[in-house]
């Protein structure tokens, strides 16, 4: 394997490809009708409301690249992987839910499950991994073009029926950069900048 392609695995492997947490708040309070009693639920995976339930972390987890439910995450807990108020070890699942997640806890989980558990990776984390991309840049992409060409607005970022402009890093330590645009657009190669707007 040639030096620039080890070089570019290992920069890979030390970025994370789930929604991050600095880039999920920031989004999330962009959020319309974000005051809206049902967005503010402790279950809801957009709310900034913390703490979470274990059915609130979990849905915000799936919104932000990792597919797990709220058993798995009470077995992170129980074997102290996380450790969510509420949590001891051996507890067993009763039907009642008296976990509460912080951020903290959340993030944990998100880092523990990423680095661990890669099945439970979404397709758009894989998207992002593969095209070395951030999920949180993908998503502020998507609002954009969303806004700009009124598309509909979507929570998280989907490239089916846009067309899809990956720009790679010429550094690979740094992510590339993603655009989105309305089907049928046109698009002429430009030189590579390396410089963004959006």
């Amino acid at each position: 394997m040639r030096q620039t392609e080890q070089q570019d695995r290992e920069a890979r492997a030390d970025k994370k490809h789930y929604w991050l947490r600095e880039d999920f708040d920031q989004l999330m309070e962009l959020l319309p009708n974000i005051d809206d009693e049902k967005m503010r639920s402790r279950n809801s995976s957009t709310a900034l409301i913390y703490p979470k339930s274990t059915e609130g972390a979990f849905r915000e987890l799936r919104l932000r690249g990792l597919y797990v439910d709220g058993i798995y995450l009470w077995q992170l807990a129980e074997k102290g992987i996380v450790q969510p108020k509420g949590a001891r070890p051996g507890m067993t699942w009763t039907g009642n839910d008296w976990l509460e997640w912080s951020k903290e806890d959340i993030d944990a989980a998100a880092e523990w499950i990423y680095e661990n558990d890669q099945d439970r990776w979404s397709s758009w984390t894989h998207y992002c991994w593969v095209n070395n991309l951030r999920f949180g840049q993908c998503v502020k992409a998507r609002r954009v073009a969303a806004a700009r060409y009124k598309m509909g607005f979507s929570t998280s970022f989907d490239v089916l029926g846009l067309v899809t402009v990956i720009e790679p890093s010429t550094d690979p330590n740094e992510y590339a950069y993603i655009r989105f645009f309305p089907q049928g657009t046109k698009l002429e190669p430009q030189e590579a900048t390396n410089v963004h707007s959006d």
